[in-house]
């Protein structure tokens, strides 16, 4: 499996990419792509979170409770007091630091159902939940970091795969089809769990905001034109305009 330098370096990449595409289209603002860039990196380190030996516990669970405790002032800084907002602080910082890292830690096991791209689309539709009821983001700005995540979670799993093909003895490893898979089937259990994520999603659709500012944004005919104005330069002329 790749290491922890190569998943932060490869998911802050794509991210800085995706994140600088939708800054050009104008389909987010500057602090929504630095945001964003931060959600898809995060989302490169959250599928190893359930190792217990893994560096992505500590700084993936130290940078989420961080950006969501930050985001959670700056909604409620016009509403609540500077104790108050100090309160909500430590406990949603330690909530989701130690107490649910400590759950998380209990009912997962490394490379199982965690690491499943039905569990990536999961937390797409989570992210996007929580930002549009908790932050209360447009559907837009909501989708785009809960794609965000998604994208980085797929990196991952897809660089863990890649690390499972031995190119020097062209043979595959044993980790091979262990990392970017539909889900578990090899036993009742397994397949139960596996049946339980499937059949979140659409619940989890039917609490998502509404996709079609998302649609219009990005896959429409003027999002299209929009996307060929800004892959090359547009006056012809490259670096000196």
């Amino acid at each position: 499996m790749a290491n922890f330098n190569t998943h932060f370096t490869v998911a802050a990449g794509a991210s800085a990419l995706v994140s600088a595409t939708l800054l050009s289209m104008e389909v987010v603002s500057p602090q929504e792509a630095v945001v964003a860039f931060a959600i898809g990196t995060l989302g490169g380190l959250l599928p190893d979170v359930d190792s217990a030996h893994s560096k992505s516990i500590k700084v993936g669970f130290n940078v989420l409770s961080l950006l969501i405790t930050i985001m959670l002032i700056f909604v409620k800084s016009s509403t609540y007091s500077l104790i108050e907002m100090l309160i909500m602080s430590v406990l949603v910082f330690s909530g989701i630091r130690y107490a649910f890292l400590g759950f998380f830690r209990k009912i997962s096991k490394h490379r199982g159902m965690f690491h499943t791209i039905p569990v990536a689309v999961i937390w797409a539709i989570v992210i996007a939940i929580l930002c549009q009821w908790f932050f209360d983001l447009n559907s837009l700005i909501s989708w785009v970091y809960g794609v965000m995540i998604c994208l980085g979670y797929l990196v991952h799993l897809t660089l863990d795969e890649l690390y499972s093909v031995d190119l020097g003895n062209r043979r595959m490893k044993k980790s091979s089809g262990t990392a970017l898979k539909f889900g578990m089937f090899k036993n009742r259990q397994q397949q139960v769990h596996t049946a339980i994520i499937y059949a979140m999603i659409p619940i989890l659709f039917a609490l998502a905001p509404d996709m079609e500012m998302i649609q219009s944004a990005l896959f429409s005919k003027d999002a299209w034109l929009n996307f060929k104005d800004i892959i090359l330069p547009y006056d012809g002329r490259w670096f000196f305009h």
